[in-house]
């Protein structure tokens, strides 16, 4: 059997030119910074009569600004106090105030800084960072992280690991565009996923980062970034592939088995039929994902099957310190066979480059995917271990 998962685009930031001081004919507005590029904290107050809720009584206006469901407004101690306190207050479009959050008390943070905040009207979630105000290693770096918080909810929905955003971050439809540095430290740029806060993009730069702006030129978005020194380097988003994964299917259906049809629709011939999970295991394998339909293959049989039945497992969730690439184009996969036991029945092959496991033991000369009681087992000179 043939195994190749459905191969999705993922994205990456891709260095487009790198202008120094001499920027030519490009011009940067500095509109996401609209008080100077190079304060930390942008001071936006685009309006001066919003009631003042309770828990921001004593702090000073720093941000206030429209959004699609009314107004956001940053309030904050002032700049020379010896402590910190930043309080997030959500607005109407009659300015009057639909939700509070102090930002201290949410992420348990006292010792750093909010130095940006912005709305996401998408997702309706707020995104903030806490940043350090000095160099990391001064609290053992324990700062600079970015959150999404939703506000609705009163639940943080996803956080970076420290040491990713001080300074400005921006955002577009998709993405989150952050950077870390300072002085002598090390100076990186990120994008990552503003839905989730996966990284997608982890570049360095020479010096740190304290101004980005997207702009789109000849029907192409460009990145903007502006560094420490005056320097402006433009990047663009290019798509890659999705590693192909090692994907088993089985019916979920009540009846205990799903039609595989000639093509993907029910007028389709049948084939066959997809068992339900059997100790543990399907006994298909993905070979392409459709929005309704999936394309399958068991036991020699190959063709389609109706999404609204079709369960999958997976050894390869992106969280184990190494994973295992198929390096043969028809590398095999063998399952258990109970009737001669060490004679290894073929389960499936997959073509070279298949990310087969993150998650998987070993046995003798084979690495093994576990199931509730079978298991499937590859040969360890059939794959590359490769480090996450």
């Amino acid at each position: 059997m043939l195994a190749v998962a459905g191969t999705v685009s993922a994205q990456r930031l891709v260095a487009l030119k790198n202008y120094g001081k001499n920027w030519g004919q490009e011009t940067v507005s500095t509109v996401n910074k609209p008080n100077g590029i190079i304060y930390r904290l942008r001071e936006e107050k685009r309006c001066t009569d919003l009631p003042v809720v309770d828990d921001a009584r004593g702090l000073q206006l720093f941000i206030a600004e429209p959004t699609d469901i009314g107004w956001l407004a940053l309030y904050r101690k002032p700049m020379s106090a010896p402590d910190y306190n930043f309080v997030v207050t959500l607005y109407n479009h009659n300015k009057q105030p639909t939700a509070t959050v102090n930002l201290c008390d949410i992420t348990d943070n006292h010792y750093c800084e909010v130095q940006d905040v912005r709305w996401d009207p998408d997702t309706h979630h707020l995104l903030f960072n806490m940043a350090c105000p000095s160099y990391a290693n001064m609290i053992n770096g324990k700062g600079s992280k970015l959150y999404c918080y939703d506000m609705e909810q009163q639940r943080m929905v996803w956080e970076t690991p420290y040491l990713v955003s001080n300074d400005i971050f921006i955002l577009d439809s998709d993405f989150v565009y952050c950077a870390y540095g300072f002085t002598s430290e090390k100076d990186y740029l990120y994008m990552l996923d503003k839905r989730t806060g996966k990284q997608y993009s982890k570049l360095p730069m020479p010096s740190k980062v304290h101004y980005m702006e997207k702009q789109v030129k000849n029907g192409k978005e460009i990145l903007y970034v502006i560094d420490y020194n005056d320097n402006l380097y433009t990047f663009t988003i290019q798509s890659k592939p999705a590693p192909e994964v090692f994907t088993v299917v089985y019916a979920t259906s009540d009846d205990g088995f799903l039609n595989i049809r000639s093509k993907p629709s029910n007028s389709g011939t049948i084939l066959g039929e997809l068992p339900a999970l059997f100790h543990g295991i399907g006994h298909g394998v993905l070979i392409e994902r459709g929005e309704r339909w999936s394309k399958v293959t068991m036991a020699d049989v190959t063709g389609w099957v109706y999404n609204g039945y079709l369960g999958t497992q997976t050894w390869y969730d992106g969280t184990g310190r190494t994973k295992l690439i198929a390096k043969r184009e028809q590398t095999p996969i063998y399952g258990e066979n109970y009737r001669d036991e060490g004679d290894y029945p073929l389960f499936a092959k997959v073509k070279k480059g298949t990310l087969i496991a993150d998650q998987y033991d070993e046995i003798d000369g084979y690495y093994v995917l576990k199931t509730a009681h079978d298991y499937l087992f590859i040969k360890k000179g059939d794959v590359n271990v490769v480090p996450r």
